[in-house]
């Protein structure tokens, strides 16, 4: 084992770059740990008598050096120290591992030291690292893992139980940073981490939904860090009931989201019965509007109809995180209380018209209007929460969710005429009905189909089509003539024209992700819709877009369905517009030019049509001139090029000598056709004939020749048998 030089630089840099200034060599140092796996993973007790020897002392150098930075009075060495135990125990593996529990009790002894915020993160990563490599190890768990752990678990929680530390940004890192390795740690070691439930639960409330009314902001991975270490709880139940908690769990946010529907929805009369059997509690409508912090095990205390919304949505974003993650036993979905919640929050919608609720909810009388206006404007968020949690059962049931899917289209397409004006519900609605057309669009009939009007008009907007047909947004309004008060045209001002003109280059920003939810539901609406059920404008229009805006899928789903009318017509197909966007592409090669399947041929070439439907005539010919005419002695001409040298035979390109019209030489009739495209490239290159040449290309001898069937099939060699009376002969060949 060659002892790489990398090893010894870094012995060198540890010890002689003072501490301050080593958190600076950290990238330098861990590419050079990576590079020394040799000696760190390689056993000690096989090593060789000279790089071996070398080796041990350099490693046992290391180890010595790493350790008295862990153990040394520098912050910036212990910070130092942190960073390449963890790189050492990742490249070193079984070998660093063993040796390893004097690292372990220095890293928790710096969880208690007043260092950073980030040296202390560092330190929980470095030292989940380690527990998670020891699991493999039964020996190294009872040696480290079980000692330590605990203490480990204990020290984390109290560095994030202080009311202090929500107050910066960095003690925020280091509790998702808390909440990530607990959540790591927890599938591999229940039983240690049963006994800090209580607190756990406790610590991580305040980051599961929080409002404005918390006065504390909390990031979205940080949310998604402690969701996703609740939901994992359920893991840690005795006696295998995981699933049973994880039920109950999830029962629970239902009820809590009907809880904090029935405060926020009290500003209209909903229409809505539960089917489940949730009697909502009644509401003074005369106080203030509040929820929630009724117990200590309950989210914090809400206060306004803005908060009551983001509470709401947490709620709603919580349950989903519960379909989205993984369960270590099998559970069961109470999925009747999950439809009905579904359905309840799509019940809700804005009235389309300010000054009416005709197409909307009912609003309550004693409930005033900055409160009604306040739960209009939350609605989309509630709506695009519920969507993307259907968007997540649909993908965890798979094809079990097409029992449930017709009905969620009806409920979806009543609240979109509401909702599509909010670009990020438009987003959440395509993603949800492209998984239903996947699932129950080809038993769609005309109603259904007639509901995705909608849907179909808004896809088609939302895609960019490259200036191609479309005006800007005012550009008609400025194409209007408006007269002033004087009679003069406004257009006739040179500012205006200008003005007019820039508009026309103004385009909004895009949404790519909207644009790419719109652009993959677009083939869907060709290919999983009955198109017999579509009107003809959608699917023109549908077609107009998949070919303005380049879609390939959009293009090819169009062809492969085609579209036929009432009359019994069909639509003209866009095949030639694919043809010329995607000339190169392999599928619209196989459209436009399919293949048959290879057919053997013989080892000369391959025979076109012509020249097989020929050969089939020249058999006919020789056939009637056999019983033409008696057989008389005959001479055979053999003309094997590969014998005699003479010119190779061509199927379609040799003459025809014809003895029933009067032995004349008949040409051959496709020999002009081909001789024109097809050039022979062989030492036997012969030069075909055009159909004025009268002449035969073989020299015969001058005796006799007579036609001969006997000798018509042979291997071997290619013989002409002709007959040619004497006088005649001599005559034309001399």
């Amino acid at each position: 084992m060659s002892l790489p030089p990398e090893l010894r630089i870094l012995c060198y840099q540890l010890s002689s770059t003072p501490s301050v200034e080593l958190p600076r060599l950290i990238p330098t140092l861990l590419r050079h740990v990576s590079r020394c796996e040799g000696p760190l993973s390689h056993p000690t007790s096989n090593t060789g008598k000279v790089d071996g020897s070398a080796s041990v002392v350099l490693v046992h150098r290391l180890k010595t050096q790493l350790t008295t930075l862990l153990n040394g009075k520098s912050s910036e060495g212990r910070f130092t120290a942190a960073a390449l135990i963890k790189r050492v125990v990742e490249v070193g593996g079984w070998e660093v591992l063993r040796g390893a529990e004097a690292w372990t009790r220095g890293l928790l002894a710096l969880l208690g030291k007043p260092d950073p915020a980030p040296s202390k993160e560092l330190c929980i990563i470095a030292l989940t690292k380690i527990y998670c490599m020891t699991h493999q190890y039964p020996t190294l768990v009872r040696e480290i893992t079980t000692p330590t752990l605990p203490a480990f678990i204990a020290s984390c929680l109290n560095l994030i139980s202080s009311p202090l530390s929500r107050a910066s940004s960095a003690i925020s890192s280091l509790t998702e940073t808390v909440f990530g390795c607990l959540n790591t740690l927890l599938p591999r070691h229940t039983t240690i981490i049963r006994p800090f439930e209580a607190q756990i639960r406790l610590i991580a409330n305040p980051y599961l939904a929080p409002t404005l009314s918390d006065k504390l902001f909390v990031s979205t991975s940080l949310r998604e860090s402690s969701r996703g270490l609740i939901i994992a709880l359920h893991q840690i139940v005795a006696k295998n009931s995981g699933g049973e908690e994880w039920n109950k769990a999830v029962r629970k946010i239902v009820m809590d989201i009907h809880r904090t529907s029935d405060h926020v929805f009290r500003a209209v009369i909903e229409d809505w019965e539960s089917t489940s059997g949730y009697i909502a509690k009644p509401i003074d409508v005369n106080g203030q509007l509040c929820g929630g912090g009724i117990s200590d095990t309950d989210l914090s205390r809400w206060d306004g109809v803005a908060a009551g919304v983001e509470r709401l949505t947490g709620l709603l974003e919580i349950l989903e995180q519960y379909f989205k993650s993984e369960t270590s036993m099998p559970v069961s979905i109470p999925l009747g209380s999950v439809l009905d919640m579904v359905t309840r929050m799509l019940s809700i919608s804005v009235p389309l018209e300010s000054t009416s609720t005709r197409g909307g909810a009912r609003l309550h009388p004693a409930i005033d209007r900055d409160e009604q206006y306040g739960l209009y404007c939350g609605l989309p968020q509630i709506h695009v929460a519920t969507l993307q949690l259907v968007r997540v059962l649909a993908d965890r049931m798979q094809e079990n969710f097409s029992s449930i899917a017709p009905g969620l289209f009806d409920q979806i397409m009543w609240a979109f005429a509401s909702g599509r004006i909010t670009p990020e519900f438009r987003l959440a609605t395509y993603n949800v009905v492209s998984r239903i057309l996947l699932q129950v669009g080809q038993s769609f009939g005309r109603t259904q189909t007639a509901k995705l009007a909608p849907i179909i008009r808004s896809c088609c907007k939302d895609l960019p089509l490259d200036g191609a047909g479309s005006s800007p947004v005012g550009a008609m309004d400025n194409r209007k003539m408006t007269q002033h008060s004087n009679g003069i045209n406004a257009n006739q001002n040179a500012d205006t024209f200008l003005q007019n003109k820039q508009v026309a280059h103004i385009s909004g920003p895009k949404d790519v992700g909207l644009e790419l939810a719109a652009s993959s539901l677009l083939p869907l609406l060709l290919s999983h819709v009955p198109q017999h059920h579509l009107d003809i404008s959608l699917r023109s229009l549908i077609e107009r877009t998949a070919i303005l805006i380049h879609d390939k899928n959009g293009m090819l789903a169009s062809i492969l369905n085609p579209f036929v009318g009432k009359n019994g017509k069909a639509m003209a197909s866009i095949l030639p517009h694919i043809a010329r966007e995607f000339s190169n592409d392999n599928v619209v090669e196989i459209l436009l030019r399919p293949r048959m399947p290879l057919l053997p041929t013989p080892v000369g070439g391959m025979p076109n049509h012509d020249a097989l439907a020929y050969e089939s005539e020249e058999n006919d010919v020789m056939f009637v001139d056999a019983q033409a005419k008696p057989t008389q002695p005959k001479q055979i001409l053999d003309i094997n090029p590969m014998a005699q040298g003479h010119a190779l035979p061509q199927l379609g390109l040799d003459p025809v000598v014809d003895h029933v019209a009067g032995n004349a030489v008949v040409s051959n009739p496709f020999a002009s056709d081909l001789a024109a495209s097809v050039r022979i490239k062989s030492p036997f290159d012969i030069t075909p004939m055009t159909s004025t040449s009268r002449a035969i290309p073989l020299t015969v001898q001058k005796e006799d020749v007579k036609m001969d069937l006997e000798d018509e099939d042979s291997d071997d060699s290619v013989h002409l048998n002709m007959e040619l009376d004497s006088d005649s002969s001599e005559g034309e060949l001399g």
